[in-house]
């Protein structure tokens, strides 16, 4: 389906730009989903803890909370998820990439910044 969308409307293209905000944002992604205090309501259903951060349950509860409380594991369906959008939407994707590529930078800049001070 994703694929007949692409080829109707013809397929984006997909810059330097695209490629690397489309990477910062699925990392970004992968530790908000995994580790930050906002999405514990995800991953409380499936794991234990303060931080619902430890898996819980066995079978397909145990293996969904194996995902979601690990940040490479959301990172990959992350990319996978924003490279499908950026088929079918790009520049609904590019700006929501974007934002989160810029939050990331944010991030990874604020301990130089703290040492400027």
């Amino acid at each position: 389906m994703l694929a007949a969308a692409s080829r109707a409307r013809g397929a984006p293209q997909v810059s330097a730009l695209d490629l690397l905000a489309l990477g910062l944002a699925s990392a970004k992604l992968g530790s908000v989903v995994a580790e930050d205090r906002v999405t514990v309501f995800l991953r409380r259903p499936f794991a234990a803890g303060t931080a619902a951060v430890q898996p819980k349950g066995e079978g397909l509860s145990r293996a969904v909370g194996e995902l979601l409380t690990c940040a490479h594991c959301v990172s990959l369906w992350a990319a996978g998820a924003l490279t499908a959008a950026h088929l079918v939407r790009p520049h609904e994707t590019r700006f929501v990439a974007r934002v989160f590529a810029a939050y990331a930078v944010g991030e990874a800049a604020r301990p130089l910044l703290a040492r400027l001070r």
